[in-house]
Parts: structure tokens; sequence; C-alpha cells
């Protein structure tokens, strides 16, 4: 009869555990639909600097600049335009799925799962593949509340589906409802990445984080991407999200 009740008992706590990360689970995606919803676009078009930081602590740095389009929450493009010698360097991200152009051989490589953890052929930096991919949170990531203050909501993602990363943490000012920082996390390295997003400005009648910082924690390395113009909800013709126009 005891190990009967104990085995009620602990039956009963396991179902309420269980509830308790369920309702967890919807309280994150309730705050991440809440974000997105509030920085949901229809097409929106962004030209960019980009400045890479070989040694995170020097002042020694490569520029490029950068046009971006980009509609709804699959479909991306981004394309360099300056210097010169990469000039038409082009990443299309539909969902899942990424090509990367190269202008200077009319050559197009469909980017593999297994090469997704790596940067920008040609460029370098500390923005990889898959951190450039198109989707939402919600879709790549199974997300629970970690911590909550006055100011904002830490939420720690495990992956869906195949990722580089091991589990990624969003902070998130809850005043502004815009993610301030991601934490990426590797197995074996652990603490591996943070983004980091500041300079809110009013950009097109939009709160923009104007300034992104990628810090890369294994090779003491930083990547700045500053946004110095963008416009929403215009019209971009679909050309700029047909793969097929590589092949032309």
């Amino acid at each position: 009869m005891k190990k009967n009740r104990f085995f009620l008992a602990m039956l009963a706590l396991g179902v309420f555990m269980g509830g308790l990360v369920l309702a967890a689970q919807e309280d994150a995606v309730t705050i991440l639909r809440r974000v997105e919803e509030k920085q949901a676009t229809e097409t929106s078009v962004s030209q960019m600097g980009m400045f890479i930081y070989p040694d995170a602590g020097a002042d020694d740095y490569r520029s490029f600049e950068v046009v971006g389009y980009a509609k709804g929450d699959e479909d991306e493009y981004i394309s360099f335009i300056e210097p010169r010698s990469i000039k038409g360097l082009t990443i299309l991200s539909k969902g899942d799925d990424q090509w990367i152009y190269f202008p200077s051989t009319g050559r197009v490589r469909k980017i593999a799962s297994k090469s997704k953890d790596q940067s920008i052929q040609g460029v370098g930096g500390d923005f990889s593949y898959e951190d450039l991919s198109a989707g939402k949170w919600e879709e790549k990531y199974d997300f629970i509340i970690v911590n909550t203050t006055e100011q904002q909501w830490v939420l720690a993602g495990t992956p869906k589906k195949e990722s580089s990363y091991s589990k990624v943490n969003l902070v998130i000012d809850q005043e502004k409802l815009m993610i301030s920082k991601v934490e990426y996390y590797k197995e074996e390295e652990g603490h591996f990445k943070d983004l980091i997003m500041e300079e809110i400005k009013v950009l097109d009648g939009r709160e923009t984080a104007t300034r992104m910082t990628m810090i890369n924690y294994t090779k003491n390395s930083k990547t700045v991407i500053v946004i110095n113009n963008a416009k929403y909800d215009i019209e971009i013709d679909d050309k700029y999200f047909n793969p097929t126009r590589f092949y032309r």
C-alpha cells in the first residue's frame, strides 16, 4: 500500500513538473511572438557597413559596404557593394536553404548544412551562414524562461533541428520588446559568441538596433554591423529572392 502511495505521489509530481515546463515554454513562446510581431515587416531594405576586427582589442579592421533585402520571415538577400574586389558577392537565404554567388567566377554554391557554421567565404568575420539564415527563432529553437527582472527576460533555447549551436540565450528588453543580446553556446567550446544589439534609433518610423556587434570568444575577434539607413514595407522585386537568377 505504501509503495502504491509513493508511486502515485511521484507520478503526480512528474505531471506537475511537466506542467510547469510546458507553461514556461508557452510563456517563452508568447514573449517571442510579441517581440516578433512588433518587429515584423512585409519587406525591408537596409544599407549597412560591416567592420571586421581580427583582434577584438585592437583598432585594425577591414570594412565593407552591404545592402540587404528581406521579405517576410523566410527570404533574405545580402549583397556586398564595397570593396570593389568582392562587389556583387551575394548570399540568398530562403528558409533553411542558402546560396552564395561569387561574381568573379560566376559560380554559385549552395551552402550545405555541415558548412553553415563557417564564416562568409571571401569575407570572413564572426557571422556564420547560420547566423545570417532566415526564419523565426521559434521555428529553430524550443525556448523556456530562465530569468526575469524588472527590465528584461532571458530565454534559453535548445535546437529543434540540426544546428552548430547546442544552446542560445536571448536577452529581451521588456519595455522596448526588442532582443538586446544573443548568447551562443557550443557543446565543446561552451560560451562561444555574443551578439549585442544597441544604439536604438527610429528609422522609417520603426525602432531599430542600428549597431550589432558579434564577439567571438574563441578567436578573440569581433565583427560590427552598422545600419546606416533602412526602409520598411516597400515594394521589392521578387527577382532578388529567386535562386535561379544566379544561373542566368
